[in-house]
């Protein structure tokens, strides 16, 4: 049981309504309980839409799953399973990721995958530092330190108001290809 009430959309001033339909946010539990202060919602995903942008889909969601694996959030990790599918990464990667091996990965994002780990922990090194400038430019990594640390904070959040995720069960760190096949399924039917 979540901390914060879960708002339903009569909870939520009208004003604020586009941001609940099925080709914006749908039904996630986060947006419900942010629903609390929706000014905040609105800004928070406009700023997290110009980040998404910088890195790109594909990039952003290797980054984000990385801070969840890291970080131990569950309900991160779940919702992004998804999402992450989408973006054209494969439960191959995303096995790869959830047992801390970014060897698989090209040279540039396996630079940006430690680079999470490393800011997530706080342990960046000159030679990190170095290595991610060699592949990505000052904007692209402006981008990404600010990804990570929006994404481990949201998962210190998260645990702070106890967040239950979506219907289903959870999508383990290393999912299985039932799994997640069976989680693609139910959403598309």
């Amino acid at each position: 049981m979540s901390r914060l009430p879960l708002l339903e959309l009569d909870d939520i001033s009208e004003e604020y309504h586009h941001l609940f339909t099925d080709e914006y946010l749908g039904d996630r539990h986060i947006f419900r309980a942010w629903a609390h202060n929706p000014a905040v919602l609105e800004a928070t995903l406009e700023y997290l839409n110009t980040l998404y942008d910088q890195l790109g889909q594909r990039r952003t969601e290797l980054v984000i799953l990385t801070v969840a694996r890291a970080r131990g959030a569950r309900y991160e990790w779940h919702q992004h399973v998804d999402i992450a599918r989408d973006k054209g990464i494969t439960v191959e990667e995303m096995r790869a990721i959830g047992g801390g091996d970014f060897s698989s990965f090209d040279d540039s994002e396996f630079v940006l995958l430690q680079y999470a780990r490393a800011v997530e922990s706080g342990t960046v090194t000159d030679q990190i530092h170095d290595a991610l400038a060699e592949a990505y430019s000052p904007a692209e990594i402006v981008a990404a330190g600010l990804l990570i640390d929006f994404y481990v904070g949201l998962c210190n959040y998260i645990a702070s108001v106890d967040l239950p995720f979506e219907g289903g069960e959870f999508v383990g760190w290393i999912p299985d290809d039932e799994t997640v096949i069976r989680l693609f399924n139910e959403e598309s039917s």
